[in-house]
């Protein structure tokens, strides 16, 4: 059986093209996640790797899809090769016990596998440069801050903490909101305040 793995970091970026390299390459079952490569509990890739045996075929679009670097790499095509299995990577051929015991095929396996190592890397340190240049132009990261109204019982409830007639629990009752969220409103009332 031919199996297939595609993954891409974010829940932004989308599987589409791997998956339907995969199932051009013959893959009929395709395991799928949205995970950084970095991490190495990978849950749908360690369900795969549990579930081939020997004469299946893993395939992968590129080889930075399945591992982290060069020797994790080897290590996944060396495990999955001695117990029988193929391994194609699209990008950098096809590998079985046969030919990663070939001393010519084990070169170019890992020259290309150094290759995609430096890719990634590359492609890692141009995001730490676009990400750092954007900083320094003033472009902020990260989710932006709501702007909350603060009126009705709230506002009440914060005017009477800030006179001292209640405690901040007894104006979080009031207001019908958690302490933390009263204490982060009242915050906010006076930073308003402070710039009117």
């Amino acid at each position: 059986m031919i199996l297939g793995y595609a993954r891409v970091s974010t829940n932004r970026q989308e599987l589409d093209i791997q998956t339907k390299t995969l199932k051009e390459a013959g893959a009929v079952k395709i395991y799928k996640e949205k995970i950084s490569g970095a991490k190495a509990d990978r849950k749908e890739l360690n369900r795969l790797l549990e579930e081939l045996k020997a004469g299946d075929t893993l395939v992968v679009t590129k080889a930075d899809r399945i591992a982290r670097s060069l020797s994790h790499l080897e290590r996944i095509v060396t495990e999955l090769t001695n117990r029988g299995v193929t391994v194609n990577i699209i990008n950098m051929g096809l590998f079985t016990a046969e030919t990663m015991k070939n001393p010519m095929t084990k070169l170019l396996f890992n020259v290309l596998g150094a290759f995609a190592e430096f890719e990634r890397d590359m492609i890692l340190e141009r995001t730490q440069e676009g990400i750092k240049d954007a900083k320094d132009k003033g472009v902020k990261f990260g989710r932006k801050s709501k702007k909350y109204v603060i009126e009705g019982a709230l506002l009440y409830a914060i005017q009477q903490v800030e006179a001292g007639t209640i405690s901040q629990p007894e104006g979080a009752e009031f207001a019908g909101c958690s302490v933390a969220t009263f204490k982060r409103r009242l915050k906010e009332y006076r930073e308003q305040q402070a710039t009117l």
